[in-house]
């Protein structure tokens, strides 16, 4: 079930109100056009895995969309959480043009644009960072446990993923759009009941009830 649909973070339309208000001169505009877009790019490739995710049972798997949630010193956010009774899966999406390029040596991940290469965040680091504080979290709140899985899914299609063939741990947490479906089948197969279907329920609304919007930071 789809508890917190995909839809436009309410933080988008205040950067946009921004935006218009602002003098073209003030310190603070270009930063915030750059958030602006940004948060618009990772909408639209959520937005994208809708189509994918909506193929999944229903009452099997609750999906939950940006998710921001307080570890008790800073916020993290989770693209998409899905949930069920076996496990969780932390799924951290990009939706960027060009080659994403990991290397194994130095652990590190380069996105190549026409003649332009530069270094970003690994993406599954990403995803692999904001599971292991989900699970903190879930402790914290004295909610039984689930596996916290995780997964980089690039949802553009003109973009290449470039990896070496034995860099396992990584390639196994990363997929296109389209094999989204197939990574989770896999992780279903060799997955196992972990609780109640009413258990499950209570830590979906103490999620819900836990979300908290991100708000300008822009003085």
């Amino acid at each position: 079930m789809d508890l917190k649909p995909c839809t436009i973070p309410p933080i988008i339309p205040k950067l946009e109100a921004a935006i218009r208000e602002l003098p073209t001169d003030h310190p603070s505009l270009l930063a915030i056009l750059q958030d602006h877009n940004n948060k618009m790019r990772g909408y639209k490739g959520q937005k994208s895995l809708v189509f994918y995710l909506d193929q999944l049972p229903k009452k099997k798997y609750d999906i939950i969309h940006d998710l921001r949630l307080f570890d008790g010193i800073y916020f993290f956010q989770i693209d998409i959480l899905l949930i069920c009774t076996s496990f969780a899966l932390v799924i951290e999406v990009k939706n960027r043009g060009g080659e994403i390029i990991f290397e194994k040596n130095f652990n590190q991940t380069t996105l190549k644009q026409g003649n332009k290469r530069t270094r970003i965040s690994n993406p599954v680091l990403q995803a692999k960072t904001q599971a292991e504080k989900l699970k903190k979290w879930l402790q914290e709140h004295n909610c039984p446990m689930l596996p916290v899985l995780y997964l980089f899914v690039n949802s553009k299609e003109e973009t290449v993923i470039i990896t070496e063939t034995h860099n396992y741990e990584i390639n196994r947490r990363i997929c296109n759009s389209e094999g989204l479906l197939e990574k989770i089948e896999l992780i279903e197969s060799s997955s196992h009941e972990r609780m109640d279907a009413k258990d499950l329920k209570k830590i979906t609304r103490l999620l819900l009830a836990s979300h908290v919007p991100e708000n300008l930071q822009y003085p």
